[in-house]
């Protein structure tokens, strides 16, 4: 059996527990979820195209470029999730407009070139400007592509 000593420690250990955890449970605010927050809630379904099937891998390498979107988006906790083999679940709690959230989910991936303005290691003075209303400036291949030699 127990000493009383040891009996009373351990009361008060429980005791300690219980009012950390009352303090935590009442000053911590509960994180509404989608259904009492709001938000929007997004189903995606993969489709085949001339050069691609429509499978599982699609899927998933879909699921992966949409999650990059959202973070894009600045949502807190969104949630996406693939509901069998063709269809993605977006959740975005507490975005109010669900055209713009299926605007920049949805959108097109484009590759741009654009053209080198300035060298960072050229020499000293202005960067050599080109485009509409300036003259056009040589620039060698090597400053152009970054495989010019410091000197």
């Amino acid at each position: 059996m127990p000493s009383r000593r040891t009996a009373f420690w351990r009361a008060l250990v429980a005791l300690a527990v219980v009012g950390v955890s009352l303090y935590v449970a009442l000053t911590t605010p509960p994180r509404l979820g989608l259904d009492l927050r709001g938000g929007t809630r997004i189903v995606l379904e993969t489709q085949d195209s001339p050069t691609v099937r429509a499978d599982a891998d699609a899927t998933d390498r879909t699921l992966e470029v949409l999650r990059r979107r959202v973070d894009g988006l600045g949502v807190v906790e969104p949630s996406l999730a693939r509901a069998g083999e063709r269809r993605i679940v977006v959740e975005l709690p507490g975005v109010q407009d669900p055209r713009e959230a299926a605007g920049v989910i949805g959108r097109t991936a484009q590759l741009t070139f654009h053209p080198v303005v300035a060298t960072a290691d050229g020499p000293a003075g202005p960067p050599r400007r080109t485009g509409p209303g300036s003259s056009p400036t040589p620039v060698s291949p090597a400053a152009t592509c970054g495989w010019a030699r410091r000197r």
